[in-house]
């Protein structure tokens, strides 16, 4: 990894520059969310991804801290027994109330009272204990760095040795900032009239009773429990909802905005010089200015019926009959959208319903930034036709099958790549400006954060 102000290369585990001192911190909120993207379609599942990867951090016996949830009566018991550990006792400088300080009655009293305490306020906005602990544990459950030890609690760990920073403090401040950012970018979307895109808006509808399978399978006694053991006591339901709603209605917006952020051909070019050759698609290809043109295409597959296979069961051949049904089948698709509106958005819901290709059906069939040598042949020679222009549209055969075909676009590789990249930093520093012009009031001596179960 290199550094974004020098590009000097850093050391491995570590975001300091050796050689100009900067912290490379990735503040902008579209780098931030592009884990939660991958599954785009599936609001669930990339859940269910956020409740593994808290798994592999915490893990079930609390990683960070001592202690974890007592397992479900289907759980195997353990075949030894250890000595019981002495009560943690967090330093003076922690946000922490401890596991064993919450299993007691005053103890959890007092926590609990504190839940709804405000401890940030910007303008309108404001952060509670709840919430900030949602933050917290979520930053630091993604969080990897050479010097961390996750077998120790946070507060009991120094982030610097110059200050006395504990990695505590640090997460804490990292909480506050992510969150003062998010609720800047919340104000530029409802500024905008931005809405929640309904693929999302309808997989909220079923994310509780989606997270309460995921709670019991994974052999918790509740919902709460699950979500308390990734995130604290005292975590509901309701608070992850409204954190989850806010991630993800920022995270499409911003997406949106990045795009309307203009930059000049000298802003481009500047881009290229400093990042020439980290310019890569799909962790291999390397985009120069010699790499040509760039591809976006929709396309509906439709695979042969029947076939026969080989002796060896690794390969299957089709007839001719078995062909021209297949062709038919795809030319009936496309007379069927060239009887309708013609538009890329009526053949990206034909695709959606039709196709046969697993890795695009979710995306209505769209394949972006396709580069020459990464289909096959015959796709590739319709997708690169120096004639092709946009809304062009027909069959192609190749040994997958039918391809009914939607041209999107296409633009030399170096300058897309570099324009969205030049896009994004330039909204970064628009949203930077933001955070350091926007005042946020912190009141440190009322932050309450609970241990993990």
């Amino acid at each position: 990894m290199r550094c974004k102000y020098c590009k000097a290369e850093l050391k491995a585990g570590s975001l300091i520059c050796p050689e100009c001192g900067k912290t490379n911190k990735e503040k902008d909120l579209e780098k931030r969310l592009k884990v939660m993207q991958i599954l785009v379609f599936c609001l669930s599942g990339i859940i269910l991804a956020c409740v593994l990867t808290a798994f592999i951090y915490f893990g079930t016996t609390g990683s960070f801290l001592p202690g974890g949830e007592e397992p479900s009566e289907t759980t195997a018991p353990t075949q030894a027994t250890t000595e019981p550990t002495e009560p943690r006792v967090p330093p003076e400088d922690s946000y922490s109330v401890t596991v064993d300080e919450l299993n007691t009655a005053d103890g959890n009293k007092t926590f609990q009272d504190n839940r709804d305490t405000v401890v940030a306020t910007m303008g309108e906005h404001t952060l509670t204990n709840r919430m900030l602990q949602v933050y917290y544990w979520d930053i630091a459950a993604g969080s990897s760095y050479a010097d961390l030890d996750s077998s120790k609690p946070l507060d009991m760990q120094i982030q610097d040795a110059s200050t006395g920073k504990t990695w505590q403090q640090y997460f804490v401040e990292e909480a506050i900032e992510t969150w003062q950012r998010d609720m800047l970018v919340m104000e530029m979307a409802n500024n905008a009239s931005f809405e929640m895109p309904e693929v999302y808006a309808s997989q909220f509808e079923t994310l509780e009773e989606d997270m309460k399978g995921t709670a019991t399978s994974n052999n918790y006694s509740s919902l709460d429990a699950l979500l308390e053991s990734m995130l604290g006591r005292g975590t509901t339901f309701e608070t992850y909802y409204e954190y989850l709603w806010n991630y993800f209605l920022g995270s499409e917006y911003w997406q949106e905005y990045v795009k309307t952020v203009e930059v000049d051909m000298e802003q481009i070019e500047a881009y290229y010089e400093a990042n020439e050759g980290d310019l890569i698609l799909d962790s291999y290809f390397e985009v120069t200015k010699e790499s040509g043109n760039l591809v976006d295409v929709r396309h509906i597959l439709i695979q042969p019926k029947g076939g026969t296979t080989s002796e060896d069961g690794k390969t299957v051949t089709y007839s001719e009959a078995e062909w021209e049904t297949c062709r038919a089948e795809a030319q009936a698709i496309l007379d069927a959208w060239l009887a309708g509106e013609q538009t890329e958005e009526a053949f990206a819901a034909l695709a959606t319903e039709k196709t046969e290709d697993g890795g695009s059906k979710s995306t209505g069939g769209l394949y972006e930034n396709v580069w020459k040598g990464m289909m096959v042949e015959e796709f590739e020679d319709w997708c690169f036709d120096e004639t092709r222009k946009t809304g062009d549209y027909g069959l192609v055969k190749t040994s997958y099958g039918y391809h009914i075909m939607y041209f999107v676009d296409a633009e030399e590789g170096w300058i897309r790549l570099c324009t969205q990249g030049a896009q994004s930093e330039k909204a970064s520093q628009i949203i930077d400006q933001m955070v350091e012009q926007s005042v946020v009031d912190i009141e440190e001596d009322k932050i309450v954060l609970a241990d993990l179960k």
